[in-house]
């Protein structure tokens, strides 16, 4: 029996599973990852967890079909990340970093991709069927991360951040919802938190279907915050401001600007910053916040978290061509 939503949601912590992965990064000159959707957040966690680390190997998270022109190449490797394994932008990915002779992973839980692998002698690193894909994010990104090389203890740590403050995290994904009813959410992310923003951004969409967006500090500096003069349409937002402990000394002091200037035009955003030892368990922790969130939200405004007709819809539309 399929599992329903909630279910789907708390067992984030339980994803979190770590494995030995025989892969020598130091071959490759570059990482691209490949995916769409549930699965295309994978990579950008991932490659915003290398840039964090230190790592000297550039990361590119990719979406759409075909590959930059510059891949070409063993040395360099392309991860391709599908969670039912069928996703056609994914798959054409795999075929044309094939072509171009580039080392090639693939993460699923079967489909077209894991036969694909198979066919090629290719790594197949495969997760559990019967999740919604943006429910299975931390088996996909478990995957990756083991990939990359990350420490046993550091996933270990992750995890338990996550089962420590469980009731934490459910109760302020209800707030939130609370507070975002009825308004068009707008969060505004640093540099650390930007995935973390989109993530909140899709969640809300396929899980409570309705229209969320967000912005990046400092760019919004430099436009976005000019719209805020616009009492008619700013009254129709709801705004939360995101941060990381870690991000630049700049960037906080911008932070700390933009709350202030949310709250001169009677604004009184909510504010948010993940707790936990390393920046994945901080990732994490506000990822799920915004889990809790969508799935309250969705409540709230009466909808199913679990069915994506229209996203369905355009699927079949493309079959016919």
């Amino acid at each position: 029996m399929a599992k329903g939503p909630e279910e789907q949601i708390k067992s984030l912590p339980a994803q979190l599973e770590w494995e030995k992965v025989d892969l020598d990064l130091s071959l490759y000159k570059t990482v691209t990852f490949c995916g769409m959707g549930g699965s295309g957040i994978v990579g950008d966690l991932a490659k915003a967890w290398m840039e964090h680390r230190g790592c000297k190997i550039p990361a590119f998270s990719y979406r759409g079909y075909g590959l930059p022109s510059w891949l070409k190449g063993e040395e360099h490797l392309v991860v391709c990340i599908s969670y039912s394994g069928n996703t056609e932008e994914t798959l054409s990915n795999f075929t044309t970093a094939l072509e171009r002779e580039a080392t090639v992973v693939c993460i699923s839980s079967g489909g077209k991709l894991e036969s694909l692998a198979k066919e090629n002698g290719i790594l197949h690193m495969k997760i559990p069927e019967g999740f919604a894909p943006r429910f299975a994010l931390g088996y996909m990104l478990s995957k990756a991360l083991c990939l990359l090389g990350i420490s046993e203890e550091e996933l270990a740590d992750a995890r338990e951040n996550l089962q420590n403050n469980y009731e934490e995290i459910k109760e302020k994904g209800r707030q939130i919802a609370d507070a975002l009813y009825g308004y068009v959410p707008l969060f505004y992310a640093t540099p650390l938190t930007e995935f973390v923003a989109f993530r909140w951004k899709t969640q809300i969409n396929e899980n409570a279907k309705t229209q969320a967006y967000f912005a990046v500090i400092p760019e919004i500096h430099h436009n976005e915050v000019e719209g805020l003069n616009n009492a008619e349409i700013r009254e129709k937002f709801s705004f939360v401001v995101m941060f990381d402990p870690k991000d630049h000394e700049r960037v906080r002091r911008r932070v700390d600007i933009t709350i202030k200037i949310l709250k001169d035009r009677g604004i009184n955003p909510i504010v948010i910053g993940g707790e936990g030892n390393s920046y994945l368990a901080r990732t994490l922790y506000t990822i799920h916040v915004g889990d809790w969130m969508s799935y309250y939200l969705a409540g709230k405004y009466k909808f199913d978290p679990l069915p994506v007709k229209v996203i369905e819809s355009i699927k079949e539309e493309l079959k016919k061509s």
